[in-house]
């Protein structure tokens, strides 16, 4: 996957995980609403606040219907964020109306509009839209929340009836204002309104390494072993940059013989299927004795025992990877069998020896896999099972390092393309074939 890809992944990933956020917001401000209407209907002051209050509720609701309808299609979702910022404002603006008017309007001095539950309301506006991961929401609410008091402060302020005090008694018990309070009650907003949104942004960036590194593991399961992939992700800094470092791996190809008469008569999306299927069951195996894909070469796999850490079982487990890799194959012919399709049969080759693993190509396109000759000598192995007639064959260096319950029979010297001197050969005695004995 390309740098280019891989940030496309993220950012799917990164927007589902804020539309998850957002949703969330939304479905906590619609069980705000209701609790805020049934604790109107048992406590309220007059009619009117029910009434009133219920009615903001429902066009909320219907609002958040709306809403949950689009992000269920995956649309507007940063639009529908800010509106929803935009109806707790709203709410910030009415309630403390409607509570002045349920308790007398005009009667009653405009000062009880700054005595009203609005602090406490703007506060757990600002931490619900904390749900969501952008910092921008419950600051966005705390400007608001700010705003409104302003606004109600300047109006209370050109109200004759005002009595402005600094008496602790008289503005809070009684019909006085005290600005000291007020600006407090702003003050207090504006500080958890910048804390949320900080600690929005700090949960968004763990939010976002999340997914940084989920796209890494998934990119990385394309190689891998589940254990391997677990073992890379715990480290930092792995696989990240140009270059490599030499060590001895065993190195294995596989191709499947007479590809081209196997799948000429058939439409592309048939050979996709056919490689597939193929390809799931081998890597399957692979996987299973802690093998790496290095890559796909058309119907050819290369596969690595001992990257990224070495062990000292890497050319044994890559032998008996390759005799279960048979076995496989031999399950998936007898299912095509029972379907009236052709044999599937392939080559196996593998050599034990020195390489430069890691990242090789450009910052831009990188590519983990291993160079040196010991992989064209693999390669060559791997041809001569055409040459011999033999599935599997393995090199010296691979069966010095067997142990004896893997029996191997030695092949004349065979000459490999690209190598002047002759390669010693073996061939691997499978269970089934030694059952059978010779012939």
């Amino acid at each position: 996957m390309s740098e280019a890809g891989r940030a496309t992944r993220s950012d799917d990933l990164l927007f589902e995980r804020e539309r998850q956020g957002v949703r969330t917001l939304t479905l906590v401000r619609g069980l705000f609403m209701l609790v805020a209407v049934v604790t109107v209907w048992i406590v309220g002051a007059s009619p009117f606040e029910k009434m009133a209050t219920t009615a903001i509720a429902a066009l909320t609701l219907i609002a958040i219907a709306v809403s949950l309808y689009l992000f269920s299609r995956g649309k507007f979702v940063r639009t529908l964020g800010l509106a929803g910022c935009v109806i707790d404002i709203a709410i910030l603006g009415t309630f403390p109306i409607i509570w002045y008017a349920s308790v007398g309007g005009t009667e009653v001095p405009p000062a009880y509009m700054l005595k009203t539950q609005l602090t406490a309301l703007s506060l757990g506006l600002v931490a619900l839209n904390a749900l969501a991961i952008r910092p921008l929401y419950p600051i966005v609410v705390a400007c608001g929340g700010i705003t409104v008091q302003a606004a109600l402060l300047v109006y209370v302020l050109r109200e004759p009836r005002t009595i402005v005090s600094s008496d602790f008694v008289a503005s809070t018990m009684g019909p006085a204002l005290s600005l000291d309070l007020v600006l407090v009650s702003m003050l207090i907003i504006a500080v958890t309104g910048a804390a949320m949104g900080y600690l929005t942004l700090i949960a968004r960036r763990t939010v976002v390494q999340g997914v940084r590194l989920e796209v890494a593991n998934v990119h990385l399961g394309r190689y891998f072993s589940p254990g391997v992939v677990a073992r890379i992700s715990s480290e930092a800094d792995t696989l990240v940059g140009v270059g490599g470092r030499t060590q001895e791996v065993a190195v294995m190809f596989c191709d499947i013989r007479g590809f081209t008469a196997i799948t000429e008569n058939l439409q592309p999306s048939e050979v996709v299927g056919f490689l597939s299927q193929y390809h799931t069951r081998m890597v399957e195996v692979i996987f299973g004795f802690g093998g790496t894909l290095d890559k796909f070469i058309g119907d050819a796999i290369m596969v690595t025992f001992g990257t990224p850490d070495p062990s000292g079982d890497d050319a044994e487990r890559s032998v008996r990877a390759a005799m279960a890799m048979n076995a496989a194959l031999a399950e998936l012919n007898a299912e095509r069998e029972g379907r009236g399709l052709a044999q599937i049969r392939h080559g196996i080759g593998i050599h034990f020896g020195p390489v430069i693993a890691g990242n090789i190509g450009t910052e831009d396109r990188l590519e983990y896999t291993v160079i040196g000759d010991t992989v064209n000598v693999a390669s060559r192995i791997q041809d001569a099972c055409k040459t011999v007639g033999e599935a599997l064959l393995i090199s010296d260096a691979v069966k010095t390092r067997l142990p004896p319950d893997i029996e191997v029979r030695p092949l004349p010297e065979q000459r490999v393309r690209g190598r002047e001197a002759p390669v010693q050969l073996y061939a691997v005695e499978e269970p089934a074939r030694r059952e059978r004995g010779p012939g």
